[in-house]
């Protein structure tokens, strides 16, 4: 090869290769320079906004089971006539009162039941509503929940002794409950 060369004379230098005397442009190989697109910052921006968007329901959940779970914890329980001796500091707050339903005291409204609850010297009319549970009756402790409206105390859940969550979590109430009934069998005779 003699002279200067241009692109369309150059060939390869082994001459053994079946393509060594082909020129690049006809050789079937794609040298050409091609633009790089920049990936598009749309999928990571939106998997970063589905995560933070994920976490942030994920802490919602969370702190709303926390809220629940300190909100039952700091329901006070008093029997009956502990909460009616704190009737005007407990004001409309949310409690929990336990006591034993005086038998022939139950009556059926339209919207739940009322009944008297007692519990030592002291009674109290109770207004519940929804349905009790279906093991509720006379003479049985029962832990209700609500507040004061007057006189009255307004229940929206009732907790029956032969429940299994009301006696694993009230042994002791439940022992001062059976010993309130007893009691006030003897005096009535």
């Amino acid at each position: 090869m003699s002279g200067p060369q241009t692109p369309g004379d150059r060939t390869f230098d082994d001459e053994e290769s079946p393509d060594a005397a082909a020129p690049a442009e006809t050789s079937g190989l794609d040298v050409t320079p091609r633009e790089h697109r920049a990936r598009s910052a749309r999928p990571d921006t939106t998997r970063r906004a589905l995560a933070v968007g994920g976490l942030v329901l994920l802490l919602g959940a969370l702190g709303f089971v926390l809220f629940r779970g300190l909100s039952d914890a700091a329901l006070f329980y008093y029997d009956v006539d502990e909460a009616l001796e704190r009737r005007d500091q407990l004001g409309d707050d949310r409690f929990r009162m336990q006591g034993n339903v005086i038998d022939g005291s139950i009556h059926e409204t339209a919207d739940g039941v009322e009944f008297v609850l007692a519990f030592g010297d002291a009674e109290t009319e109770v207004r519940h509503r929804g349905d009790p549970p279906e093991l509720f009756s006379a003479e049985i402790p029962v832990i209700i929940e609500g507040r004061f409206a007057g006189d009255v105390f307004e229940s929206d859940e009732i907790l029956v002794r032969h429940d299994s969550t009301y006696t694993e979590e009230h042994e002791d109430r439940l022992r001062e409950a059976d010993e309130d009934v007893d009691a006030r069998r003897e005096r009535a005779g």
